[in-house]
Order: C-alpha cells, then structure tokens, then sequence
C-alpha cells in the first residue's frame, strides 16, 4: 500500500511540474505583459497553485509586474465597468477571476522580498489588502465560504493594520465574519477586542458573532 501512495504522490508531483513547465512556456512565446497574465488565469481556473508558481517565474524572468499581475486581478474580480456612468459592473466574477486573484495574492506573498521597495510602497499594500476582501467578497456571493475565509486574509500580513482596517471596515466586518462561519469563533472575536472605536458595521459583526457564540455549548 505503502508503494502505491508513493507513486501516486510522485505522478501527481510531475504532473504539476509539467503545468507549470507548459504555462512557462506559453509566457515566453507571449508579447505583451497582458497576454501573459491571460494565460495565466486559464491555468488559474483549474490549478491555483501552478498559477502562483507561474506568476513567480514570470516575474523574475521580468516579464511581468506585481502592479500588472494586481492589475489584471482587480480588473477581473470588479468586472468591467458599464460604459454608460461607469457605475455597474458590466458582468460579475468567474470562478476562473476568483481564483487568478487568489493565485496574484499567493505570488506576491511568495516575492514579498524581492519587490522593489520603491514599488511596496503603503498604496501598494492596500491594493494587496483590498483585492483580498474583493475576492473573498466575490467568492462569498459565489457561495464558497471555504474559499472565501481562505482568502479574505490572504497575502502578506504586511497590509493587515490598524490604518488599513480604519479605512476599510467592510473587509474587516467580512474578515471576522468569515472566520466565525468557518468554526474560528473565537479568533473572530480576539482580531477585534483590544481594537478602540469599531465602526459600526465592525461593531455589529462582533456583536452578532458574541450572541452566536453564547449559543453554542462550551467544549
């Protein structure tokens, strides 16, 4: 038995390499730092991990940009926008958008070192932290609470502080509420008690998950 989930394990080993190899591939025949972010989310819908190691190799062999790879992310998650006032989006996510999000997220997580600081500035750090909610949001409409706890916080904790969460108590409501319905109650809660002043819609998330939880019967 032994033997045989040995080399289960090593096919599906190879047989992730060889995505990888083959989206390698098809990025250096690209022209254009779109097109190979393109290709990038058709791996994306069906591997996210091969997509990040992709996103990985691309940027160091300099063929694409975190900014582009956040760009594109943001492009697909929000969907193009209406012509008319530009206040709809002309079409909602896919599970393939989702996923290429989740896939830029995991990248700039893994090159978090090696982008240039001048880059990493605090704007690109609330680019990282909003596509995150964005996705998780998107995820969750799609009715994938797993995935969208998986991402809500997803990337380098760099862009996860107080500013951040001032400025954005959506996300922060969306991150605990996430928590709570996927069995991390109290991590929920504890990401929120020693902060002063929540804003209301944060407030009433805590407030709901308290109530929930005092339901529950103690372990």
């Amino acid at each position: 038995m032994s033997v045989s989930v040995s080399k289960s394990s090593s096919i599906r080993q190879i047989g992730r390499a060889l995505v990888v190899l083959l989206v390698v591939a098809s990025l250096g025949a690209c022209t254009s730092e779109k097109s190979r972010l393109e290709a990038v989310v058709k791996t994306a819908a069906t591997n996210r991990a091969a997509a990040a190691t992709a996103l990985r190799n691309a940027f160091f062999a300099r063929q694409i940009t975190a900014n582009g790879a956040i760009d594109m992310a943001y492009a697909r998650v929000d969907g193009a926008m209406a012509a008319a006032g530009g206040t709809q989006p002309a079409r909602t996510p896919t599970a393939a958008d989702v996923a290429f999000a989740g896939a830029v997220l995991d990248f700039i997580a893994q090159t978090e070192p090696d982008i240039d600081q001048k880059v990493a500035n605090d704007f690109f750090w609330i680019r990282v932290g909003t596509l995150a909610g964005n996705a998780a949001a998107a995820a969750k409409a799609m009715g994938n609470t797993q995935l969208a706890a998986d991402l809500v916080l997803a990337g380098p904790p760099r862009w996860q502080n107080d500013a951040y969460w001032r400025q954005c108590p959506a996300h922060d409501a969306l991150a605990s509420l996430l928590l709570f319905e996927t069995d991390k109650g109290k991590e929920a809660l504890d990401r929120l008690r020693d902060r002063p002043d929540l804003p209301d819609e944060v407030a009433q998330a805590k407030a709901m998950i308290e109530k929930e939880m005092k339901k529950r019967p103690r372990r």
